[in-house]
């Protein structure tokens, strides 16, 4: 992270609640990495800002909608309510990041292909450095309808290398856009 280390930092662990990454790709070791980073930030720090996903489906209060166990944050952590996919949309976490003072989002979660790619896309377009830690976002197998009728089948090991691949070459104008395994994350303070 050369230039993006010269920006303050935040930890961002999109979606991790139990009934998004219940059939997650490699859950557990998804989980324990984000526990390592949150552990590493907050011993650094830097503040860690959980986004919880509610909807319809997920609603809010259920079981399915709280975050894992693992890393359930604490009551005077900061969490960010959404209902979009990205995290950005109607939601506190621009304000949040700008009175914390944030210029680089270090971010994790699930669902990889939901609403862990639309905020990486959303924090390069509103001017954040962004490092996507790459062994530690999922998602599940899925299935694509095309419009010629055609289903393509996709693996989530497809899904986060594409999401991966997308992110080591996003070009936004005055943004560095990076993604880094878990073990190496350094974060700015």
């Amino acid at each position: 992270m050369p230039e993006a280390a010269a920006r303050k930092s935040a930890l961002v662990a999109i979606d991790v609640q139990n009934d998004v990454v219940a059939d997650a790709y490699d859950r557990d070791g998804v989980v324990d990495r984000i526990g390592g980073l949150i552990e590493k930030a907050k011993t650094d720090d830097v503040p860690v800002i959980w986004v919880q996903h509610e909807d319809d489906e997920l609603v809010k209060g259920s079981d399915g909608w709280q975050i894992v166990e693992a890393i359930r944050p604490d009551a005077e952590d900061i969490v960010v309510s959404k209902r979009y996919n990205d995290s950005f949309a109607e939601t506190s976490l621009r304000e949040t990041l700008d009175r914390l003072g944030v210029q680089h989002l270090v971010i994790a979660g699930a669902a990889t292909d939901w609403c862990v790619r639309a905020t990486t896309v959303r924090a390069l377009a509103e001017g954040f450095d962004m490092t996507l830690v790459e062994d530690a976002h999922t998602t599940k197998d899925s299935e694509f309808d095309m419009t010629d009728g055609e289903k393509v089948p996709l693996t989530a090991k497809q899904v986060i290398a594409n999401t991966n691949m997308f992110c080591c070459w996003a070009s936004y104008p005055g943004v560095t856009s990076t993604i880094t395994p878990a073990a190496e994350v350094e974060f700015a303070t």
